[in-house]
């Protein structure tokens, strides 16, 4: 409670090492920097791929010690990359107390925001930031090099043609991005052939898991309802991995040329041109004149205030909304369709949930919420059960896998907590059992189990609740996440690829067989309980 009102004031005392750290104006020179600069919150947020509410916490109370050097080095990258008028340049200057320089990081921006920001007793503060900023250099340097040893491409503009040399000029632009950062993406119609392409879908995959980059879409929609469905068909993996996320502007005329706008912050432009009739070859300009790349970052911004979001991705920070989410989808009436690579530990008895999260070792109250709300679970999903179908398409490669180790990765969030969780045998025969004991009593209770691994996206689940909305969450990932959307364009498409897998399942699909498969996998994973026993 102290140190929350020491943070209101401003000024805060902290130990680190048996060193005194002091808070001192981080957040008012940030505050002036961004004022004079007019640079807004979200701008801020967005370039440095932080949530929004972070950049608010800086300007009200400073940036706390542990990583105080990396942002002002990130904030000063930013800021070296903005089109700066010459009075920026020169008040910039005055405040640093030296000279602006362009092009690279100096550090003179960034120490200013961290040295007078953040002071330790100790000269280990200006050692911390002295280090962080040589590393930080290195890496300008290696980046310099590999520029200098791509092929010329002029230094504002060039031009190219056919998807192969426009793949291979987005590949190599991508790659020289630092992890994390954010693109954008501007495709004036939904028809186009670039944007599905597989070498540039190659491209963007390849960014997205080598360097964690997201991707933001912004669709300006002719409402052509195939081409849309095309296109999320398309982009589906990316979506369900949390890395790519949707808006679009409705309503707009149909044009004879079809552009992909590929923003690449602090570096370029790829503009894809395509005639609609797709006679021609696509022709692709790399513009690297940071003016007009601002610009458009600044008109990309303007005009997502026009566009409807495609989806809602939420970390696993078990906030309240996920929880509601959770009891929308198994507590209230209605039928859902669930794809799923594992298990569904909602089938668990309230006994072994309970057994669970005593597992996590929270306090008293913590753990009476946890548990009170499976609880109101529990209760609900049995009484919907009775009057709703619910399809569960699984994986049997995974089941196979479960009953063969006696442990099951998933998201944490399943049990209102962030992170994974590995359930133990006991835990894994007790969700088999449910599952049984739903198809043995519960004519609309239906599963099939599918050998193709190809048909799942690894570690992941979808639910479509009713036609109504999808929930997607994936623990594929460093950050198990959860994607949610209302609209019915994603709904229908993931409906139409859940429908495609129920047809294919055939004769597999009888009650009778996947019972007595379940079972068996049941007791096969039974077996690792009187292990576990033996070596306890």
């Amino acid at each position: 409670m102290v140190l929350c009102k020491l943070f209101v004031v401003g000024i805060y005392l902290l130990s680190v090492n048996g060193e005194r750290l002091v808070n001192i104006d981080f957040a008012q020179k940030l505050k002036k920097l961004m004022s004079q600069l007019e640079i807004t919150n979200a701008q801020l947020a967005k370039a440095l791929n932080v949530d929004p509410s972070l950049v608010s916490r800086w300007l009200k109370s400073g940036c706390g010690e542990r990583k105080a050097a990396e942002h002002a080095i990130s904030i000063e990258k930013y800021v070296l990359r903005r089109q700066l008028t010459p009075e920026n340049r020169a008040w910039l200057s005055s405040e640093i107390g030296k000279p602006l320089f362009t092009g690279t990081t100096s550090g003179h921006i960034a120490h200013w925001l961290y040295a007078k920001g953040i002071l330790l007793e100790t000269e280990k503060a200006d050692d911390a930031f002295s280090n962080l900023l040589l590393v930080n250099s290195f890496h300008s340097s290696v980046e310099k090099q590999a520029a200098q040893a791509m092929p010329d491409l002029g230094s504002t503009l060039a031009a190219c043609d056919g998807i192969d040399k426009i793949a291979t000029l987005l590949s190599n632009e991508l790659t020289a991005l630092d992890a994390g950062t954010v693109i954008d993406v501007f495709l004036n119609s939904e028809s186009s052939t670039v944007a599905v392409d597989a070498q540039i879908i190659s491209a963007l995959r390849t960014a997205a898991e080598k360097q964690k980059l997201i991707v933001h879409m912004l669709i300006q929609s002719a409402n052509n309802s195939s081409m849309a469905s095309r296109l999320i068909s398309t982009y589906m993996p990316m979506l369900v991995q949390g890395q790519l996320t949707l808006s679009v502007i409705q309503g707009t005329p149909q044009t004879f040329t079809i552009t992909m706008n590929i923003i690449i912050p602090g570096r370029a432009s790829v503009i894809v041109t395509e005639a609609v009739q797709r006679r021609s070859t696509a022709v692709g300009t790399l513009i690297r004149d940071q003016a007009i790349v601002q610009d458009m970052l600044d008109s990309f911004e303007n005009s997502t205030r026009f566009a409807r979001p495609m989806m809602t991705a939420y970390n696993d920070s078990f906030a309240r909304n996920i929880i509601e989410i959770f009891f929308e989808e198994y507590g209230v009436p209605g039928s859902l369709d669930v794809i799923k690579s594992g298990m569904n530990p909602m089938y668990m008895t309230v006994e072994q949930y309970g057994k669970v999260l005593h597992s996590f070792n929270h306090p008293e109250d913590q753990y009476i919420w946890r548990y009170s709300e499976f609880v109101r679970f529990k209760a609900a999903i049995d009484e919907v059960l009775r009057t709703s179908r619910f399809r569960e398409v699984l994986s049997l490669t995974k089941l196979r896998e479960i009953a063969e180790t006696g442990r099951c990765r998933m998201p944490s969030m399943y049990f209102m907590e962030a992170g994974t969780w590995y359930l133990d045998a006991e835990d894994c025969v007790n969700v088999y059992d449910g599952y049984i004991r739903y198809l043995e009593t519960l004519p609309d209770f239906q599963v099939i189990l599918l050998e193709d691994d190809q048909l799942f996206m690894p570690n992941s689940c979808w639910h479509i609740k009713n036609n109504k909305h999808i929930m997607i969450h994936s623990w594929n990932i460093e950050e198990p996440m959860m994607v949610y959307s209302d609209q019915l364009m994603l709904i229908d498409e993931f409906q139409h690829h859940f429908d495609s897998l129920w047809e294919q399942t055939g004769a597999s699909g009888s009650k009778r067989r996947v019972i007595e498969t379940l079972t068996a996998l049941r007791d096969q994973c039974a077996v690792h309980i009187h292990q576990q026993c033996d070596d306890v």
